[in-house]
């Protein structure tokens, strides 16, 4: 079984490695944007999707953050440095990228320097002068290198395994009694060290400028990471195809319970990755694929588009996207942007 389990992640894991994620993005051609209203906004009798109807306050009223923002921060983490900023000014142009933590490219902070700590996360506010200068969205990034493929395992394989054995009882009675067992939580609890740079540091804003808003993030494993860190320190999270962390957390000490009021977490219909490590523990907002079922459904472009498309674009002035950025969702709906 635990073969079994290590195959599905280091298969899960492997899903970030296609082009668009891995390599710097490169775009050409022409543009287009999205209308603001979609397939599923408004709704009928004005009723909307949770994915079209969700809004998340921010310092100026006037300005929520909805799930098409959340998803472009999360599709900006894979970009390199100067892609990064390129994307980040096009897509989402009132807002700043004030702290990154690449772990490929070695310790550059010693204040967040640890060898044991795997995570790669990126602080993103509101620029000075657009009213949202008082809010901040921590994103974790997803699984871009080898180390991060290893933490996938590392972190998740326990619950995937546990969902796998609970089909056959005699089976799932003594993994569960094991994983269960104090001497389980007590060999998971030092994971936290994996994540230990986002706690210590949303700690000390927190403590320091308690009247702003916060927010984390993350898509696959980043989503799963921001998930703990949510439960640890009550910190709202909204996230992207992200793993269940209900047996995770109860691992590493943590009650998943509060979740169910700070977590919201986007998940197209087929992407495989979100059920198979444990059970959800906060809101899910279900989105289409435009992929067939299948680890295309776990691309994070894929789901912005599948947002955008349900949804419309609701940014002001709308974004200006590249043709290449949604090449599904062009080809079934042309009339969008006939010029590509």
């Amino acid at each position: 079984f635990a073969v079994v389990i290590a195959v599905f992640f280091t298969l899960t894991a492997s899903a970030a490695f296609v082009k668009g994620d891995a390599t710097a993005t490169v775009y050409t051609g022409d543009n287009y944007s999205f209308p603001t209203t979609g397939s599923r906004f408004p709704g009928p009798h004005n009723f909307n999707s949770v994915a079209c109807s969700a809004t998340f306050p921010t310092t100026d009223p006037a300005t929520p953050l909805r799930l098409a923002d959340f998803g472009f921060f999360n599709k900006v983490v894979y970009e390199p440095e100067d892609g990064l900023e390129k994307y980040l000014g096009e897509w989402m142009p009132d807002w700043d990228v004030v702290k990154e933590q690449r772990r490929e490219s070695g310790c550059h902070d010693a204040d967040s320097c640890n060898l044991k700590d795997w995570t790669s996360w990126f602080v993103f506010e509101g620029k000075p002068g657009t009213a949202l200068e008082k809010t901040t969205v921590l994103t974790v990034r997803g699984t871009k290198t080898k180390l991060e493929m290893i933490f996938d395992l590392d972190l998740w394989s326990s619950g995937g395994l546990r969902n796998f054995a609970e089909q056959f009882s005699f089976v799932g009675s003594i993994v569960n009694s094991f994983w269960s067992s104090g001497l389980a939580k007590n060999v998971y609890k030092g994971k936290r060290e994996r994540y230990q740079s986002v706690v210590d540091y949303l700690s000390g804003r927190l403590s320091a400028d308690p009247d702003r808003t916060y927010y984390l993030s993350g898509h696959s494993l980043g989503g799963g990471i921001a998930q703990l860190v949510s439960a640890q320190l009550k910190v709202p999270a909204v996230v992207i195809s992200a793993p269940g962390v209900v047996e995770t957390a109860e691992l590493l000490g943590l009650d998943p319970l509060p979740l169910q009021g700070l977590v919201v977490n986007v998940i197209p219909n087929g992407d495989p990755v979100p059920d198979g490590a444990g059970k959800q523990a906060g809101e899910v907002a279900p989105v289409q694929c435009l992929d067939k079922p299948g680890y295309g459904c776990h691309r994070v472009f894929n789901t912005v588009c599948s947002i955008l498309l349900e949804c419309g674009d609701q940014g002001s002035p709308a974004r200006v996207l590249p043709c290449e950025f949604c090449p599904l969702g062009i080809s079934e709906n042309p009339e969008l942007a006939p010029q590509c």
